[in-house]
């Protein structure tokens, strides 16, 4: 599977309703393209009943194209794009260029495609919801609250895959679990063999922000229902 055009433009329909006035419509959109997204790959790996052999949508090292170049990168950045990789098929890890910091993604470039997406959207509505609800609080309430925000998207992220994966059935499951561990295998052996990644270090933030964050983003409504979403076509079993 390469990358769809077809797709990422609907993905960017989707996401483009954060222009709307509606904060509801707005959130929604991106619960809708997350789904989309998990959706799309699934049926791929359904219909095409590919091993990871055989994709020609290898994994790679996208430094030359990294999601955010800082002279100091933002801790709530280098944690969404964690989340974010994780959630779409990918890895990512920060990188010293000279005077700068970057955030890299590691991934087949369909998946570092999804990433992007939902990456520019969502550092857009977390930065918006800090600044609605922070008025007059320091650097690091902020980044405290952002984390928060980051903690309850990551898990309404991995909600809306559960629900995808719900809408299958078990013979399905059985086809394409095995695709998924070996996609999974694969790219943490790019990442040891490739890149030798050390682990990154623990970080420390207001509790009371990071609450209030972790609050705050419920609103951003990630995962919706599975009545919202639509579901995958009917398959035989």
């Amino acid at each position: 599977m390469t990358v769809d055009a077809n797709l990422l433009s609907r993905v960017r329909k989707l996401l483009a309703l954060t222009t709307s006035p509606n904060v509801h419509e707005a959130t929604s959109a991106a619960a809708l393209a997350q789904a989309l997204i998990a959706r799309h790959k699934l049926q791929g790996w359904l219909d095409a009943d590919e091993a990871v052999s055989g994709d020609p949508d290898p994994i790679t090292d996208a430094r030359d194209q990294p999601l955010e170049i800082s002279k100091r990168l933002r801790k709530w950045k280098v944690v969404l794009a964690a989340a974010l990789a994780d959630a779409n098929g990918c890895m990512a890890y920060t990188l010293d260029r000279g005077a700068d910091q970057a955030i890299v993604l590691i991934g087949r470039a369909r998946d570092r495609a999804a990433v992007g997406e939902l990456w520019s959207w969502l550092v857009a509505r977390i930065a918006w919801l800090s600044a609605t609800h922070g008025a007059g609080q320091d650097r690091q309430w902020h980044e405290a609250f952002r984390i928060g925000c980051v903690a309850t998207v990551a898990e309404q992220l991995a909600r809306v895959a559960g629900e995808v994966r719900a809408e299958l059935g078990a013979a399905a499951l059985m086809r394409v679990d095995p695709v998924v561990r070996a996609e999974r295998e694969a790219l943490e052996r790019f990442a040891q063999e490739r890149l030798k990644l050390a682990k990154g270090r623990g970080i420390r933030v207001d509790a009371a922000a990071w609450e209030a964050g972790r609050t705050a983003a419920e609103t951003l409504d990630v995962a919706p229902s599975r009545a919202k979403q639509g579901g995958l076509p009917a398959r035989r079993r």
